[in-house]
């Protein structure tokens, strides 16, 4: 599904970077008058891009699944993920050229399946590429539409591509790829799969299926079988409770830091479909529209309940298993 419009690349019109969550063209002024240089061999492809007259830039999203800045020196690109199921997506992107170095930064993402294939974005230049012009501070950006991209049956990662420089102006110009996964989504439409299960009571030898779970037991085991998913340790409840906030403890305030197996602290009012609740002796999948999904007791076995059946452990927030390589 291609974009249905994009930003064209635009003139910053102060060196603050813009705010997180906000328009990252909010104020962008005049045309450029001049068109980018031939782009060759960016990102494995022959290009050639032209920067054209400003257009109204797409608003970023409002409660991304995760944000992250993906950057070599001279680019930089803020890249936000809502993972909307296991095969589809909303992706917002800006991209800035930070260096008086005369070199263009270039963006290129992708919708991958866990062994790596899939299909790039097409940007509204209708190239798998979108570039600004070198050493002024121009910004773009766009994105924002629902993707559900042709040829992959799960969207496991979004992979991101940011260089600084092409072929043309230098040999071997900066790039730096990131990954950023769907763990959530697909670990949640694996725990769906086992409604109407039993329920097993908490024994970490036990309560692992195959048709008979425990509320940690089911978490472990559906993130355990997520494609890319580090293998990670069968926990209680309790302890489980314990990582995630640990985890979600020791992030930077940008999320720089974040590793292939981390975790975010949630908001409740920013909750999403997958986001993981724990209560005292047992942990759920927050099911949207007030509800959760788990293995909860032995009359109720696996399916869903309000999530608000007992009180929030700790301060009531929820939390995101994420990874990002």
């Amino acid at each position: 599904m291609l974009p249905v419009s994009e930003a064209r690349a635009t003139r910053s019109t102060s060196s603050a970077k813009p705010a997180r969550r906000r328009p990252a063209l909010a104020g962008a002024g005049k045309a450029l008058s001049t068109a980018v240089a031939a782009l060759a061999m960016v990102l494995g492809a022959g290009v050639v891009g032209v920067v054209g007259a400003p257009a109204a830039a797409a608003a970023p999203i409002s409660n991304p699944s995760l944000e992250i800045e993906v950057k070599c020196p001279g680019a930089v690109a803020e890249i936000q993920v809502e993972w909307l199921g296991t095969r589809s997506a909303r992706v917002h992107w800006s991209l800035e050229d930070t260096a008086a170095d005369q070199k263009s930064p270039v963006l290129k993402y992708a919708a991958r399946n866990a062994p790596g294939d899939g299909t790039s974005w097409i940007f509204q230049n209708g190239q798998p590429w979108m570039a600004v012009d070198g050493g002024r501070g121009d910004t773009a950006s766009g994105g924002g539409t629902t993707w559900d991209p042709e040829g992959i049956t799960q969207f496991n990662h979004l992979e991101v591509k940011v260089s600084n420089g092409t072929s043309d102006q230098d040999p071997t110009p900066c790039s730096e790829t990131k990954r950023i996964y769907n763990y959530g989504m697909i670990a949640y439409q694996y725990a769906l799969n086992q409604e109407g299960d039993e329920y097993q009571s908490e024994n970490l030898e036990d309560g692992i299926g195959p048709d008979e779970w425990d509320c940690s037991g089911l978490l472990w085991f559906t993130y355990q079988n997520v494609p890319n998913f580090p293998s990670w340790t069968r926990m209680s409840s309790a302890n489980q409770y314990t990582w995630a906030v640990e985890k979600a403890a020791d992030n930077h305030t940008d999320l720089s830091n974040l590793t292939s197996q981390d975790v975010i602290k949630v908001d409740p009012s920013d909750r999403k479909v997958g986001d993981i609740v724990f209560y005292n002796g047992h942990v759920s999948f927050y099911a949207g529209d007030g509800r959760a999904f788990s293995a909860l007791n032995e009359a109720s076995g696996v399916g869903y309940n309000p999530v608000n059946w007992a009180p929030i452990r700790g301060d009531g927030s929820y939390y995101r298993i994420v990874g990002v390589r």
